[in-house]
């Protein structure tokens, strides 16, 4: 057994997309459904549905925005982190918390994706 794949129920798929997209992840649509998702460099996916598909197998599903996994990006330096957090702030997108140096050594910083998931940044000192 291996954990595949991580999936994020959003209300709003394409501006999901979008958000994803900034982090360098390109999310495409499964035919002509509201089911999309990408393979990440490390071989595991990432799925976006949308409230209305998981619906459709599930009616009893309650859409709760944010308090779900936290997925980690890790990126190539610090600088880079600040850069990530600027151009996700930059485009609208809500800051958790701005980009410190970590007493676990790193370079971090925390933002939130159109659902309210709590998206982390960061980067070895």
């Amino acid at each position: 057994m291996s954990l595949d794949a991580i999936g994020i129920v959003s209300e709003d798929p394409a501006r999901s997309v979008a958000f994803y997209g900034l982090l360098g992840v390109a999310i495409t649509r499964f035919q002509d459904s509201d089911h999309y998702e990408a393979t990440l460099p490390s071989g595991m996916r990432l799925m976006l549905d949308s409230v209305g598909m998981i619906k459709s197998f599930d009616p009893s599903y309650e859409h709760k925005r944010g308090g779900g996994p936290v997925l980690c990006f890790k990126l190539d330096s610090a600088a880079a982190v600040d850069a990530m957090f600027q151009t996700i702030t930059g485009a609208g997108h809500r800051a958790i918390k701005a980009p410190w140096d970590a007493f676990w050594g790193h370079r971090y910083a925390c933002v939130a994706d159109p659902d309210g998931n709590q998206v982390d940044l960061f980067a070895p000192l």
